[in-house]
């Protein structure tokens, strides 16, 4: 279990907040209120209040502005990291759902300051914009560089919904194609976060799987 350090915002006000994540699923206490969830976009509670706007129980309107531990291989060893994260949930739209907000990832460490594009509203795009920029000598160790993970062709949310394939390896390495990834699909191990790591880690070769 990891702890998400940061401060939840809303027009109520603001706080700190610790979110616990096992890879799989968040857990968050605000204004004594516990909220689970897979995603940012899905942190839900059956509790009947009036502390927050609540669609369908999950919380819209916030945002979230937090430091997601991250394991970072380095020239002189592993490190374990913050990576700063700025995610918002919007304003419900005409069809009574929250609209899209915004995402925007940030690395910093002693030898670079990597921002992310801030542009796709997904943790995929924003992690690999970052893992593009890294310097020489450094790689992120988290399942979204992992040889054993990847998405369905049918789509995917915006944070933790990864297909680890963690116990098929042999299997999963011969993927090359949407229908491959689809005869796997019932023998995924879990889903896990962008940002989870395990034992069982391996570094990505180009071209793996169906995501590449």
């Amino acid at each position: 279990m990891k702890v998400i350090t940061g401060t939840f915002r809303d027009k109520r006000g603001s706080e700190p907040i610790e979110i616990q994540t096992d890879g799989t699923c968040l857990t968050v206490v605000i204004r004594g209120v516990t909220f689970e969830g897979s995603d940012f976009d899905s942190l839900g509670t059956s509790e009947e209040t009036g502390q927050f706007d609540l669609c369908r129980g999950d919380l819209y309107a916030c945002d979230f502005s937090v430091s997601i531990p991250v394991r970072l291989e380095t020239p002189d060893g592993i490190r374990e990291v913050g990576m700063s994260a700025f995610v918002s949930i919007g304003e419900l739209n005409a069809y009574g759902w929250p609209a899209p907000g915004d995402l925007r990832l940030h690395l910093e460490q002693p030898e670079f300051s990597i921002p992310s594009r801030g542009t796709s509203g997904a943790f995929e795009d924003e992690m690999l914009s970052i893992v593009s920029k890294l310097p020489q000598g450094f790689q992120l160790h988290a399942c979204i560089t992992c040889g054993l993970s990847d998405y369905s062709p049918a789509g995917s949310m915006s944070f933790g919904n990864m297909a680890c394939f963690r116990d098929v390896p042999d299997e999963y390495r011969k993927v090359k194609s949407k229908s491959d990834i689809f005869a796997l699909w019932d023998q995924l191990t879990d889903y896990v976060q962008e940002t989870h790591y395990c034992p069982k880690f391996e570094k990505r070769p180009k071209g793996t799987g169906y995501r590449g």
